[in-house]
């Protein structure tokens, strides 16, 4: 039950062989799948063993797998009978990796049974029993050590194998170019191996790429915020030089109480301001035109005002006092006469009304204003 006599004779090949190992540059994990998938078929292969050794060995390996690497390394001394080796590899291990136990559930009781002989009591009367040596139990591989080194086999080739794979899909996740594939890579990636203690790199080119698209949207936004902003100066403009003033200076109002710090709100207060000035303007002018036309229509007005509130009545005409004393037959029409009559005519012989008759009558009716 000593430890086997050629571990030394091993940890010298390894000393010498493991050098010429590394110089030969296959990855590690490649040749620990190799290894695993060869010790499934042949337990105890010599140099495969040695690639388990070597992995243990190696402090920047996977913990994961180193872990399993040491935990079969350990059960491969048992199948050899080493069972010291066995104890102490255990050991180590659980020091090593006190979460990982479980990955070598193996007690006395499976490599263990209790002797015939001395029936475990390690004498056979009241001497040394032969077959035991005096240990109570002899030494007996029970199927789990194998099944349970199989296993643990099997697991680190999936596990060599997964990290192949996972590997080779973030080193494509990195090399695409196209942001919203990388997302979606990296996604699928992240989520497909949530239980690896490895994504850190996988998250933080994720969380690169979902900044490169929110930046990305950004710009976009920032673009489309400026081309909008453009339109609707320009829209603001066209509306400025149409004949709809107070519309135009409603929607400049309107915008630049929303946008006031906005590019273009110095030339849209300036065409505000050059708006109000015309259409203040445009209301003087309408304002000076109504007065204009009010001034015109009262002196239009005066006229028949002064018509109708100062009407002078007109008085009735008739004949002269004192003609219907006067002898008509005595008076001539001088438009009936003609030139010689006029020359032939004596003036002396013109009949005249006599003032003394009529001359009193005449003061009286002179005294009367007219009615």
């Amino acid at each position: 039950m000593n430890s086997h006599p050629f571990i030394p004779l091993r940890l010298a090949m390894l000393a010498v062989v493991l050098p010429l190992v590394l110089a030969a540059g296959l990855p590690e994990e490649a040749r620990l799948s190799a290894a695993s998938e060869i010790l499934q078929r042949t337990p105890l292969s010599a140099p495969d063993l040695r690639v388990l050794s070597e992995y243990v060995r190696n402090g920047d390996s996977s913990p994961v797998l180193r872990s399993r690497a040491m935990a079969a390394y350990a059960m491969a001394l048992l199948l050899q009978g080493n069972t010291n080796s066995f104890i102490r590899a255990q050991q180590i291990h659980q020091a090593t990796y006190p979460d990982d136990i479980q990955l070598i559930p193996l007690t006395s009781r499976h490599y263990c049974v209790s002797c015939d002989g001395c029936r475990g009591t390690g004498r056979r009367e009241k001497a040394v029993c032969p077959q035991c040596y005096g240990r109570g139990a002899l030494f007996q591989l029970s199927p789990f050590v194998a099944e349970t080194y199989e296993k643990r086999l099997r697991e680190i080739v999936a596990l060599c194998r997964e990290n192949a794979e996972y590997a080779e899909k973030l080193q494509d996740a990195a090399k695409e170019s196209r942001v919203e594939m990388q997302i979606e890579i990296l996604q699928a990636l992240t989520n497909s191996y949530s239980h690896r203690t490895d994504l850190v790199p996988a998250i933080s080119l994720l969380n690169d790429a979902l900044a490169k698209r929110e930046s990305r949207l950004r710009d976009e936004q920032a673009k489309e915020a400026r081309q909008r902003a453009e339109r609707e100066v320009e829209m603001l403009k066209a509306l400025a030089r149409g004949t709809d003033r107070l519309r135009a200076i409603q929607e400049l109002k309107a915008y630049l109480t929303v946008h006031p710090h906005a590019s273009s709100a110095l030339e849209l207060q300036a065409l505000l301001d050059e708006l109000l000035a015309k259409e203040k303007q445009r209301q003087l002018l309408r304002q000076i035109g109504i007065g204009t036309g009010v001034l015109m229509g009262l002196l239009c007005l005066t006229p028949l005002v002064r018509f109708f509130l100062f009407r002078r009545r007109v008085p009735v005409s008739g004949p002269l006092p004192g003609m219907e004393n006067m002898d008509k037959s005595r008076f001539t029409d001088p438009l009936s006469l003609t030139a010689q009559d006029s020359q032939a005519r004596v003036k002396r012989k013109t009949a005249r009304i006599p003032f003394e008759e009529v001359g009193m009558k005449d003061a009286e009716t002179r005294s009367d204003p007219p009615l």
